[in-house]
């Protein structure tokens, strides 16, 4: 088309006008496909699409499930300023952020409020998968639990091999062993206190969404084929970290949980990105549409990344939110 136009008219700087004029129409219909588009799934599923950025096109990421440890916050549990100002910016523009952890709701509320989450809005992921909260309204969207007739022998084999084993209720971790050294490890991770029972077994009538073995490395990995052949397939038994054994329902993980998050939000998993370290995180990136692993984050998990981002004392969450959600494409 420009060579006619050269030819026909010898004005050169007339066609590349010409162009520019189409080229800006077809991005303004582009632009109100958007729109109808945002206001058709708004109108079908009371979800609105994140907001527009100021450049009125949409973001490409809506999402971002990020892990706590290791991943969002510095090794001596801080958020820093650049992270806040990050996510901050990021929910401004109607972005989402999904605080996922391995810890329970409790724990993570801190964190939550630190990020402006219970003003702005948005999600907790707990229990690695097993538990959504919404932030700004304190509800539990969903929740999975483990059945009541299988605690006993699960209490039953920590007692069997001398392995502390913990779970969460409100603000306190309940627990056997108060004494215990990584029971108190956890207990300042999250920020609970320790409540001890004498009896695990008759205290627990309550729903229980995980309970975790505690102790060294060398326990942890002994105690995880162990469990795993004991409880069967109907139970998810796996390392979330060196010193943690976690038992949840089968098919419960974070790449499950952002799953469900995501059908319950009405977004496309295309659209979501995640950020985690460890093994646990990666059904999570698998799950999401970009999967991202810290730069300090376990051979496995950056192997099987879509990105590598810095480290979490180099603001490397910060970096992924700025990179693929803040900035105009």
């Amino acid at each position: 088309m420009a060579d006619i136009l050269a030819d026909s008219s010898g004005d050169i700087s007339g066609d590349r006008q010409l162009r520019t004029t189409v080229e800006r129409q077809d991005e303004k219909h582009k632009k109100a496909g958007r729109f109808v588009e945002a206001v058709l799934s708004f109108w079908l599923t009371g979800i609105m699409p994140a907001k527009a950025p100021a450049n009125g096109g949409f973001m490409k990421y809506r999402l971002l499930a990020s892990d706590l440890d290791g991943t969002l916050v510095t090794d001596d549990k801080r958020v820093t300023g650049r992270t806040k100002r990050a996510v901050e910016a990021m929910t401004a523009k109607g972005g989402i952020m999904v605080l996922s952890s391995g810890r329970p709701s409790y724990g993570v509320w801190h964190v939550a409020r630190e990020l402006s989450l219970d003003r702005e809005g948005g999600y907790i992921l707990a229990y690695n998968g097993g538990e959504l909260l919404d932030c700004r309204t304190g509800e539990v969207k969903f929740s999975v639990t483990i059945p009541k007739d299988r605690i006993p022998e699960i209490i039953g084999l920590s007692r069997q091999y001398k392995t502390a084993i913990l779970t969460y209720e409100g603000e306190y971790i309940i627990t056997e062993s108060g004494d215990d050294i990584y029971v108190a490890g956890e207990a300042r991770n999250v920020r609970m206190k320790i409540k001890e029972v004498p009896d695990m077994i008759s205290y627990l009538t309550f729903p229980i969404v995980k309970l975790m073995m505690v102790g060294s490395e060398e326990q942890i990995l002994k105690m995880e084929p162990v469990m795993r052949e004991a409880l069967g397939p109907e139970f998810s038994v796996f390392r979330s970290e060196a010193y943690h054994l976690e038992i949840l329902p089968a098919g419960i993980d974070k790449g499950s949980g952002l799953l469900k998050t995501l059908d319950y939000l009405g977004i496309p998993r295309e659209e979501a990105i995640s950020c985690g370290d460890y093994d646990n995180d990666i059904p999570m990136n698998e799950a999401a549409g970009l999967g991202v692993a810290m730069a300090n984050g376990c051979p496995e998990i950056k192997e099987k990344a879509d990105y590598i981002t810095l480290s979490n004392e180099q603001d490397g969450v910060a970096l992924v939110i700025e990179k693929f959600m803040l900035e105009e494409e």
